[in-house]
Parts: C-alpha cells; structure tokens; sequence
C-alpha cells in the first residue's frame, strides 16, 4: 500500500502537470490571438489557460488590446508613407512610438507574471 501522496497519485497526473507548466511557458506566444484560438493551438481549454493567467496575476486575455494597438499602428504606418509636411510626419512618429511601447510593455508584463 502507497505511504506517500506522490506515490499515491494517478500515473497522468505527472504528465498533466508538466503539460500544465509546458502550457504557461508558451501562452506568451499565441497571446495575440483569441483565448479560444489560443487554447487549441496549444492542446489545452480555455477554462485552464484562465486558470493560469489568474494564478500568475493575468486578470484579462490580451488579445483584444494587442489586435486594437496593431490596428492603430497599421493605420499610422500606412499615414507614414505619405508625403506630409515635417511637423506632422514628427507627430506620426512620436505616436508610432508609444504605441510600439505600449505594445512592448503589454508582451513584457505578459511574461514577467509567468
């Protein structure tokens, strides 16, 4: 008879539990897409992929906030290949900017939580 708790487990749950940290390690590179999308590009639910962003201090999937800052980066891109005079080819730059940080800062925080 089995004394310990670890020999007592069910010989998957080891495999679920390093599927599990697989899962986290990776969430960083699908967190453009939707939390469904995301799940079965990576073989899991949704239910535990929120489940380890809750863990890991992640309240909200950003894949919304990542796909409107591309969108508006996309956008001043295209208004950046125009020819405009000077002053506002600057300001187009300077936003392009803080939005590429933003960006930046929204995969960093992503990865720092995990």
């Amino acid at each position: 008879m089995p004394s310990s708790a670890a020999q007592r487990q069910h010989p998957r749950a080891a495999e679920s539990i390093s599927r599990k940290k697989k899962c986290s390690s990776d969430l960083v590179w699908f967190i453009h897409l939707p939390m469904r999308q995301a799940a079965v590009a990576l073989g899991t639910s949704s239910a535990t992929i929120k489940r380890i962003c809750r863990r890991n201090g992640v309240q909200r999937w950003p894949a919304r906030k990542i796909g409107a800052l591309d969108r508006r980066i996309a956008k001043l891109e295209k208004n950046m290949s125009m020819k405009r005079r000077r002053a506002q080819r600057i300001k187009t730059m300077d936003e392009w900017k803080k939005l590429t940080r933003q960006r930046m800062d929204i995969y960093c925080d992503f990865m720092s939580s995990l």
